[in-house]
């Protein structure tokens, strides 16, 4: 969840980075948090789906993080287009993760309330 928040805040820098060695450093921790990120997908996969679902747990979520990396990039350019800057598209870049990071504070509790229905 730490490293969700995290990505997102440093896509959120970028724009603020006009040192090189701040930028440096802002990709340095978004690099460190999306590796965190990479290697925890599988144990998130597992918890939530079992050990029977999990490879396809994994390649639909790697499908559905595709969609974003594929699309971004054009929407990006035409905010480019329009507004003459990068800002916004890294300030939007970094939304989904704080989102996506503030939903997987729910699991354990999701969890927990599935396993007192069960009893």
């Amino acid at each position: 969840v730490a490293s969700f928040f995290f990505i997102g805040l440093m896509s959120m820098m970028i724009p603020l980075c006009h040192v090189f060695g701040s930028l440096i450093a802002v990709c340095l921790f978004m690099g460190l948090f999306d590796g965190c990120f990479i290697c925890i997908m599988a144990p998130i996969a597992f918890e939530l789906v079992g050990a029977q679902d999990v490879s396809q747990a994994i390649g639909f979520l790697l499908g559905l993080m595709s969609i974003p990396m594929t699309v971004g990039p054009p929407i990006a350019g035409l905010l480019y287009d329009h507004l003459g800057t990068y800002d916004v598209a890294f300030y939007l870049a970094g939304v989904p993760p704080i989102i996506g990071g503030f939903i997987l504070c729910f699991i354990p509790w999701v969890h927990e309330r599935q396993k007192l229905k069960e009893r």
